[in-house]
């Protein structure tokens, strides 16, 4: 079937994060910086770009509104919208990233647009793309860059066939397990809801994101430690982000952990870890007030087992909404997020990309900075992205302001940093 012809309705968290960024100025909307580590000039990346457009339907979608929301793939390459911007200082990142955030995307138009920054040599020091997170999550940009990556690699020899235009994700499982069907709790509910700073409508929010790299090697050793405790790094990284919690000025001792995972692999082979789209949901972890939370990897370890009993309970995440959905329902929740309120309505989001090394390349061309999701949408205090490179571990901090205030971002980020510091120390 040609591009063009390709289409299909939104599945319901698709369109949940499709009108979650119209809604809440670009809220949900992925914002990646990539820098260029071998010169590259904007056309020979316009031409990369334009080679893997065509290899990939959600690329070529837009947004089609209706009773239900439906893609359709048929933008072509030269409608993407392109940006080449003269860098005259070092890129500063929060800056552009609230920048790029704020000009946002017409979802109607395309799924990503692309900012390309050159340095006096006209060469091009470092990329942004703005996606649609119903389109792209942040482990399909590490995909994209790595086509990207092979194909500068060996222009003349390049080849890669069209990938098909996947199902949303919660099309590939069949039990009634995966969904949510119990009715939330207001009253417990409420206590895990921590304060806003100072509530704001959503015309008054900016989103921000600080950024933190670690030696990769150091990072390994820790995950080394981790199995002698029984413990995998998303559990981990939990437990010391609930740690450093304690340094934020809402902090309560009831704490909900929000934690995206990777689904494909539940899907067996029907989704490979070539293809691109959106293909994560969300598992929950509660702490309570009687929890210690103290000794690391303690808290790490409990953390571990109530993920694995998920797993053995082969209900690893509940889906949010059902397959079939009404849009009406998704566009009066989306715009409850609008309002001036004074908590947030979920816990802190603590996403582990994982490693590029998984995905079998040694980038040359690449480095992934960030893939993180705009925050304007002020569901969380903080969001927390983790993910290894070929060459360094990242750590990236979004929020939304003033509902979370740059200085209790800075203290939280800086904790958890040195927790991992003393948990590399030859005493632990």
């Amino acid at each position: 079937m040609p591009a063009t012809e390709l289409s299909r309705v939104l599945g319901a968290e698709e369109a949940m994060f499709t009108e979650l960024a119209r809604r809440t100025c670009g809220g949900t909307l992925v914002i990646s910086f990539i820098k260029v580590l071998t010169p590259l000039s904007v056309e020979k990346l316009i031409s990369g770009f334009a080679s893997a457009h065509k290899i990939y339907p959600l690329l070529q979608a837009r947004v089609e509104s209706g009773n239900k929301l439906r893609w359709r793939c048929d933008v072509p390459f030269e409608s993407i919208p392109i940006e080449i911007r003269k860098l005259k200082e070092p890129l500063d990142f929060e800056a552009e990233f609230n920048r790029r955030g704020k000009t946002g995307l017409d979802v109607e138009k395309c799924t990503y647009t692309l900012s390309f920054y050159i340095n006096s040599h006209d060469e091009v020091e470092w990329i942004s793309l703005v996606s649609s997170h119903a389109a792209l999550d942040g482990r399909s940009v590490m995909t994209l860059f790595c086509i990207l990556d092979i194909f500068f690699k060996d222009v003349g020899t390049f080849r890669l066939g069209g990938q098909p235009l996947y199902e949303a994700v919660e099309s590939y499982f069949s039990s009634s397990k995966y969904f949510a069907h119990e009715k939330p709790s207001s009253q417990k509910d409420e206590l895990f809801n921590w304060p806003v700073e100072e509530p704001a409508f959503v015309s008054e929010r900016e989103g921000h994101a600080i950024y933190r790299q670690f030696p990769i090697a150091e990072i390994s050793q820790l995950v080394k430690i981790g199995k002698s405790h029984k413990v995998r790094p998303s559990a981990l990284f939990c437990a010391i982000a609930i740690q450093a919690s304690k340094i934020l000025p809402n902090h309560k001792d009831w704490i909900k952990i929000l934690l995206p995972m990777d689904v494909r692999e539940l899907c067996g082979t029907e989704i490979g870890l070539s293809a691109v789209g959106a293909f994560s949901s969300a598992t929950t972890l509660e702490i309570m007030p009687n929890i210690d939370i103290e000794d690391t990897w303690q808290l790490a370890r409990h953390l571990q087992i109530e993920l694995d009993k998920q797993a053995e309970e082969g209900e690893p995440f509940k889906f949010m909404f059902p397959k079939k959905y009404k849009l009406e329902d998704i566009i009066e929740w989306a715009q409850d997020y609008e309002e001036k309120k004074s908590v947030f309505s979920e816990g802190m989001c603590i996403s582990n990309v994982g490693s590029m090394k998984a995905l079998g390349t040694a980038m040359k061309y690449f480095e992934i900075i960030t893939a993180i999701p705009f925050q304007t949408h002020g569901a969380h205090p903080i969001s927390l992205l983790t993910y290894s490179t070929v060459r360094n571990s990242v750590f990236i901090f979004s929020y939304c302001d003033p509902l979370t205030k740059r200085d209790s971002v800075l203290n939280f980020a800086e904790k958890f940093i040195n927790t991992i510091k003393r948990l590399l120390e030859p005493e632990n």
